[in-house]
């Protein structure tokens, strides 16, 4: 090693010694703020842990309980009641569907009524509430099929077009309009 590799070391560790210095001032100077907020932080951290798995574990629950309500655990019936939501859920799986009086359950029931009844009338009311979105693309695909039933070949590739080209329901409407199946 030559003198200038040596001075340059030596610079380098006098660099290094100045920014620990000036990192050991910070830390000294800003110890309680920065214990403060890695405090908040980790306390943040748990805080949703913990609600999530409280969350996670309550909705285990409801399901337990549902899931036991609906193979006539009557302990668990009872126990349902108390959640309206949960007991609507439950009637509506079991098809009562006139004891149902959750507001967001309203479309999946009107729903199930128009399709457990087939007729045209009630598909037609549905898909034409303007409250109703999700379950829209099956009630079309009962119509057409309803529609090609009837003949109405024109009306059946109407319905299919309103369906969006990314949902799967497209591919069925198309193959029935094809291919012109009804039972």
């Amino acid at each position: 090693m030559d003198i200038k590799e040596v001075k340059e070391e030596i610079k380098k560790e006098e660099e290094l010694l100045v920014k620990v210095f000036q990192l050991e001032k910070f830390l000294k100077k800003y110890k309680k703020p920065l214990i403060a907020v890695v405090s908040l932080f980790v306390i943040i951290l748990i805080g949703n842990s913990v609600y999530s798995y409280y969350k996670e574990n309550k909705l285990i629950n409801a399901n337990n309980l549902l899931e036991a309500a609906i193979r006539g655990d009557k302990k668990a019936l009872e126990e349902l009641k108390s959640d309206k939501k949960l007991y609507d859920l439950y009637l509506l799986q079991k098809g009562e569907y006139s004891k149902i009086s959750t507001p967001a359950l309203e479309e999946i029931k009107a729903y199930e009524i128009a399709m457990k009844s087939g007729d045209k009338k009630k598909l037609e009311e549905y898909l034409n509430n303007p409250n109703y979105h999700v379950l829209k693309n099956a009630v079309r695909v009962a119509l057409i099929r309803i529609y090609l039933q009837e003949n109405n070949h024109q009306k059946a590739v109407l319905l299919a077009n309103e369906i969006p080209p990314y949902s799967k329901f497209k591919e069925i409407a198309l193959f029935l309009i094809h291919y012109g199946i009804v039972k």
